[in-house]
């Protein structure tokens, strides 16, 4: 397991790579989804940092302080560099490439409707006005392999 500042720099290199950049929100969602998807697709999940369910959808509080300076602006280019070593195996980062792939060009809005849908793992814990409600590991992960049962039995290519 990695970290999810180490997932985040990852998905940061991989859309720098594509020419993506993405904002606070869009890195905070998307290393949330891909932690999601890595359950049923790689067997575990990404990080062991704590997931909340906030007004706005899970967050993971590590990655939001580490990110909010940016507000709503991307995170600078400047700040990433593409060659550098991650640290992270290749069946990972190649994992990550198709989230990326996939996720990367949707909004920070987008992104947070997607995590908002009746039946996720944050609508099944967020309560208003409540602060720092955990979303657990096995509700993520209990969530998105039914998502990938449900995508193969409408035969799907790829679930992500």
């Amino acid at each position: 397991m990695y970290t999810a500042i180490a997932i985040a720099d990852a998905i940061l290199r991989l859309a720098k790579k594509r020419g993506l950049s993405l904002t606070p929100m869009q890195v905070n969602k998307i290393s949330y989804i891909a932690h999601g998807w890595a359950f049923p697709i790689l067997g575990k999940g990404l990080f062991n940092d704590r997931v909340e369910a906030w007004k706005y959808g899970p967050v993971i509080p590590t990655l939001y302080h580490a990110t909010k300076a940016y507000g709503r602006r991307p995170v600078p280019h400047d700040k990433i560099e593409v060659d550098a070593p991650p640290g992270i195996d290749q069946k990972t980062l190649d994992f990550l490439d198709d989230v990326v792939a996939k996720y990367g060009h949707l909004s920070g809005e987008r992104l947070s409707t997607l995590t908002h849908e009746p039946g996720t793992p944050w609508d099944q814990t967020y309560q208003p006005r409540v602060m720092n409600l955990q979303i657990p590991d096995y509700m993520i992960s209990q969530y998105y392999k039914e998502a990938m049962n449900e995508h193969r039995s409408r035969g799907a290519v790829s679930a992500i």
